[in-house]
């Protein structure tokens, strides 16, 4: 429960550069691979034609930025669902 931001967090210093604008996005989604590499990917890209899916880090100007609630969340290929 209290693990994700955690995880996240860690996810998130994987990243090799700040994320900028990506770190508070509502569309933002954290992604690490089995072999530890992570990155962020833009859900907004499935939709909006002007958003680039894999953008370049750090992210300065976004003209479909929005915040987000909470900080984007680690997605690990491995992890299981707390019940």
């Amino acid at each position: 429960m209290s693990e994700e931001p955690q995880a996240a967090s860690a996810t998130m210093a994987k990243l090799g550069a700040g994320a900028g604008l990506c770190a508070t996005c509502s569309h933002a989604k954290l992604n690490e691979t089995r072999r530890g590499t992570a990155y962020l990917r833009c859900l907004r890209a499935e939709w909006d034609e002007r958003m680039i899916r894999y953008p370049r880090l750090p992210v300065q100007a976004c003209p479909g930025f929005e915040v987000a609630d909470l900080p984007p969340r680690a997605t690990r290929p491995n992890a299981h669902p707390e019940a």
